[in-house]
């Protein structure tokens, strides 16, 4: 009943502080607006026909490859995307790369043929453009053949003579015929063959609500700091109060504040943003449970290792500001380095959950974003626990 007490105070006590309803309640609204408002555009996904790629070949090779590569850029389908150019040498290609005049250049070595069919190594040189899009279609369609030579090589390697033959004549009668099925070299579809994605509102909507939960942990171990830079903890110490009851009542009491923050939110950018959180409420209320579980246990955590409101706020705006740009909530990282690191903060977790839920994913799926982010909150609830026992709630 103690702690329940002190839970209740706490919460009056929130209640009637300005800054606890602009930074909890409607700075993440705004902030969802706005962003989600002016970077719309970034999250659409439209379905894009690639121009046929002018592309200048420089063609030493003479061998048995030669006439299987030439037959290769005679199909109908190849036609559609590269546009083909010989050119003698690659300083003619490299110039008129620069000059405009070609979007990309591919050099095969006098060598290719001799090369694969004697079963080593050899490679073909590409020279970029200035468009991605052109680079990428290049690319993509010269690796194809690639792939087709390597795999009939290693079939040379290890099988008989007739699989020898092949590799001389990949683009045969046979394989010509195939590039029309199912089994042709370059297939042109539609990244979007299904509208399920998140929108901007629902990206920023799932990650403001991250952010500020965590900024909630921030002004649970600023109150908890309080009551020792204001010694009115001392005072509580010397009642007939058990000293955890003190901790829990303070915890409980911005638990409660942050679930009201969860619902506020949520049902604001329903109503007026048009926000699709998805069905199922209860998995949501379960991901916000355990982000605000592993909020307030930094908090204690923040809490017990500093020793002034400053050190807690420097420590809680470095820790939230790092784990919100990693996960991408600031803005979607593009795949590497960084974006891997992404995958070890609980913002990446917790977002991940929610689009998720968002978009309708198979239960299996959120169960498993939902069940990572249990074992975060588990962990840093532990970490709160073992430091409590060590050092205690007390001036």
């Amino acid at each position: 009943m103690q702690m329940w007490t002190i839970a209740i105070y706490e919460i009056h006590r929130k209640l009637r502080m300005r800054y606890v309803f602009l930074i909890q309640l409607l700075m993440p609204l705004m902030l969802i607006f706005i962003l989600g408002s002016a970077l719309s555009g970034a999250f659409k996904t439209e379905d894009k026909t690639p121009s046929p790629v002018k592309v200048d070949l420089v063609q030493d090779d003479t061998g048995a490859l030669r006439e299987s590569f030439l037959g290769f850029l005679a199909t109908p389908e190849i036609n559609k995307l590269i546009q083909t150019n010989v050119i003698s040498t690659r300083e003619e290609a490299v110039k008129r790369l620069r000059d405009g005049e070609s979007e990309f250049a591919l050099l095969i070595p006098s060598d290719f043929s001799s090369q694969v069919t004697s079963g080593n190594a050899s490679q073909w040189e590409m020279i970029l453009g200035k468009d991605y899009l052109s680079n990428l279609t290049a690319q993509m369609v010269f690796r194809s053949f690639l792939d087709d030579v390597n795999h009939k090589q290693a079939i040379a390697m290890m099988a008989n003579a007739y699989a020898s033959s092949q590799i001389q004549n990949p683009t045969s009668a046979a394989s010509t015929e195939k590039l029309t099925t199912s089994d042709s070299f370059v297939q042109v579809g539609k990244l979007a063959a299904s509208n399920a994605n998140y929108t901007a509102m629902q990206y920023y909507a799932a990650s403001m609500l991250i952010m500020f939960l965590l900024y909630s942990g921030m002004i649970a171990a600023f109150s908890l700091q309080d009551e020792k830079e204001k010694h009115t903890l001392s005072r509580l110490n010397a009642m007939p109060i058990q000293q955890y009851h003190i901790l829990v009542g303070k915890i409980l009491g911005n638990i409660v504040i942050s679930i009201g923050q969860v619902v506020v939110i949520v049902g604001a950018t329903k109503l007026f943003y048009g926000v699709d959180w998805g069905s199922n409420f209860l998995l949501l209320f379960l991901i916000s449970l355990c982000i605000i579980t592993t909020s307030m246990s930094l908090a204690i955590v923040v809490m017990l290792l500093s020793k002034s409101n400053k050190s807690i706020s420097t420590t809680f705006q470095s820790v939230i500001m790092i784990m919100t740009f990693l996960s991408g909530g600031f803005t979607p990282l593009p795949d590497g380095f960084v974006k891997q690191l992404g995958s070890f903060t609980l913002n990446y977790w917790g977002m991940q959950s929610m689009f998720h839920l968002m978009l309708g994913s198979e239960a299996g799926i959120v169960s498993h974003h939902i069940l990572i982010l249990a074992c975060i909150s588990l962990g840093m609830l532990g970490l709160g626990l073992l430091l409590y026992r060590k050092g205690g709630y007390h001036e």
